[in-house]
């Protein structure tokens, strides 16, 4: 009997996640300012990341999050309206920075949790996408 493989508990969160949408969409509703355990895992494949104040680490302060929306820019190419878009987002959402990435991908940091179904529509709606940006995927090509 061949056997068995053993997984690891993010690729179980994968596998169990309804095509990896899991909880996410009940998660971004709780008004929490934060997602669960197998959401986070999850949420790398939507381009997002959940961050905490590193500053606020070693006090005993609660934890705030913030995430960084990363756009994917297939053969690192965009318009000068794409790019003008995602600057207003930094702007208006963000921490008012965009980073450009070794990978030709561009970050949006910290986006709050209310905001980030906006923020994704926003980038979908410029031709751009945060899907496959981040996570254990193909980055660019």
């Amino acid at each position: 009997m061949p056997d068995v493989e053993k997984v690891s508990a993010v690729e179980g969160f994968k596998s169990e996640s309804d095509y990896l949408l899991g909880d996410i969409g009940t998660e971004l509703g709780d008004g929490e300012g934060f997602f669960g355990k197998g959401s986070i895992q999850l949420l790398k494949h939507h381009g997002t990341y959940q961050q905490d104040d590193r500053d606020l680490r070693q006090t005993k302060s609660a934890k705030k999050f913030s995430f960084m929306v990363r756009s994917k820019i297939p053969s690192g190419i965009v318009t000068s309206d794409q790019l003008l878009a995602e600057l207003d987002l930094c702007d208006e959402i963000g921490n008012t920075t965009l980073r450009i990435t070794s990978r030709q991908g561009l970050q949006l940091h910290g986006v709050v949790k209310s905001d980030l179904v906006q923020t994704i529509a926003r980038i979908n709606e410029t031709h751009l996408t945060t899907l496959g940006a981040c996570g254990d995927v193909c980055r660019n090509v």
